[in-house]
């Protein structure tokens, strides 16, 4: 046979590319439950913002990681991996601006019982659903708020209400 018809040889060896040997832990870890020590850090995180609000010391710190649990359960009803029958996000989205409109008029910084209520409702709502969900439902949930807070902050979000913590200057 002419050496015409055969393929050309090849003038680099064979060499495969590097498998990574941890590919699949992380399909694994998005299958798997949140862990307990992650439900704990969350549940204790807002546990302290409800107490901080009932206590008329929230800061900053506090306030958003209410917004960002009240986010969070609103968006994983928005993907169905929860369900709100009760309106426990509405309710707790109307305490917070309560709050925060009462405290910028008039300064005042105390919580009424019905929303301290809402925020409770809230704070125990969060920890029975984080212990219902994966690593990565929470994830994509994450992704979701993200993308709309930046949408909300920007003017994007139809129907979004924006409740800033700080007076500009």
């Amino acid at each position: 046979m002419p050496r015409t018809a055969q393929r050309p040889k090849r003038s680099k060896a064979y060499r495969p590319r590097p498998v990574n040997p941890e590919a699949h832990l992380v399909a694994i870890q998005g299958v798997a439950w949140l862990s307990r020590d992650d439900q704990t850090v969350w549940a204790l995180a807002i546990d302290d913002a409800v107490r901080a609000v009932a206590r008329g010391q929230a800061s900053q710190k506090h306030w958003s990681e209410i917004f960002h649990a009240v986010n969070l359960v609103e968006q994983l009803v928005i993907m169905r991996k929860a369900q709100d029958p009760d309106g426990l996000v509405q309710a707790a989205q109307y305490a917070c601006e309560a709050i925060l409109g009462r405290q910028r008029e008039s300064g005042v910084r105390a919580a009424r019982a019905a929303e301290l209520a809402a925020l409770n409702a809230l704070r125990s709502g969060w920890v029975e659903l984080m212990s219902g969900i994966t690593q990565a439902e929470r994830f994509q949930a994450g992704e979701a708020v993200a993308h709309r807070v930046r949408r909300a902050l920007a003017g994007g979000e139809p129907g979004a209400r924006v409740i800033h913590l700080l007076e500009p200057a």
